[in-house]
């Protein structure tokens, strides 16, 4: 997700400037670095610079080895310790002209600054202690995010995340909470998304399709998966089945109501049981039958990030040894873990046949 897209996305939502920023402070926090004072956007058209000049700090022609940089800056607060600069740059003069008309055409003018100048606009002497201060409470803020997305990306097809920041305050009304909320877009990998909401609008948005969705809604922007529906027990047999046999390798033994039992050439076999995402198990079995591993979502052990957990080894010492699994529910995006299970069983039946010879 581009900070470009974010910005044009809020322009179209009729966002002011200043709103915006606000928007980009949201996804910012996830691309600060201790060592860098300035998130610096660069954009495309004259138009959107104006939009971000009006609402900004301080506009200004900062001139760096050659090249001029025509700045909309935003200058640190207390919830985001860098300056944000939304510019334009380029070498040719006439160019900086041409664009510096437009801009005081609209009620704007704008000079250069020198290196000292602009030192002191964007604050750079204090950046180190505002970054040290901002970094604990983000991190305080993001630490049960951290640790899902971490199980995630280990046993699911997320490879990514993105933390909406609110400053420990609902996104949509602003209220004091710790309660986090997620959503997951996927396609050929998977990207976590995770915001603040309070109760009252956690229970709001589970009435849409999709978080992302009640959140461009309450925006008053466009639904953003507008075709997305509960899949029909059908479908999510027809997509355990291709996944199965396509990335898994397996042939597919029998289907009987919400369960696939699916065979490797190992002779491992693979039970998928899908009632919906909150009931469901993924079974590992021994040629001969025998349960050695097992994921599923029943609600009896305390697990972190649970109720979802993983049995790794169902013989008698281990059985309740259990752990988060970090799954879904559904069997595309949990196929990391799935595979991992079948390669620790189909290891463990080659030892036993290397032993038995």
């Amino acid at each position: 997700m581009k900070l470009n897209d974010v910005i044009k996305d809020c322009i179209n939502l009729k966002l002011d400037g200043c709103a915006t920023d606000s928007a980009i402070q949201c996804f910012g926090g996830n691309l600060l670095e201790e060592k860098r004072p300035v998130l610096a956007i660069e954009i495309s058209t004259k138009e959107i610079l104006l939009w971000m000049m009006q609402g900004a700090t301080n506009a200004h022609i900062y001139i760096s080895a050659g090249v001029f940089h025509m700045n909309a800056l935003y200058g640190p607060t207390e919830s985001f310790p860098a300056a944000r600069i939304y510019f334009m740059k380029t070498e040719n003069l006439l160019l900086v002209g041409k664009i510096g008309a437009y801009i005081e055409q609209h009620g704007i003018r704008f000079g250069p600054v020198n290196d000292a100048g602009f030192s002191k606009l964007i604050d750079d002497a204090g950046y180190a202690q505002r970054y040290e201060a901002w970094h604990e409470k983000w991190k305080a803020d993001t630490r049960s995010f951290d640790g899902l997305l971490g199980g995630r990306r280990e046993n699911t097809a997320v490879d990514q995340g993105i933390w909406l920041s609110s400053d420990g305050r609902c996104l949509v009304c602003g209220v004091k909470t710790d309660r986090m909320a997620t959503s997951t877009v996927w396609g050929k990998s998977g990207m976590m998304i995770g915001m603040q909401l309070c109760l009252t609008h956690e229970a709001e948005s589970q009435k849409q399709s999709t978080l992302l969705n009640y959140l461009a809604k309450h925006l008053g922007g466009t639904v953003m998966f507008s075709n997305m529906r509960p899949r029909t027990a059908e479908e999510a047999l027809e997509q355990a089945c291709e996944a199965l046999t396509v990335n898994l390798e397996c042939t597919i033994v029998k289907v009987e109501e919400q369960t696939v039992t699916a065979r490797r050439k190992t002779g491992v076999t693979v039970v998928i049981r899908q009632h919906s995402p909150s009931n469901y198990a993924y079974n590992i079995l021994s040629p001969e039958g025998k349960q050695l591993s097992r994921v599923d979502s029943a609600n009896h052990h305390k697990v972190p990030y649970g109720p979802d957990h993983v049995h790794s080894d169902l013989r008698k010492s281990t059985k309740n040894v259990v752990k988060a699994s970090f799954t879904y529910g559904d069997v595309g995006l949990d196929l990391k873990l799935i595979l991992k299970l079948i390669q620790e069983a189909e290891g463990k039946l080659s030892n036993n046949q290397k032993v038995i010879h």
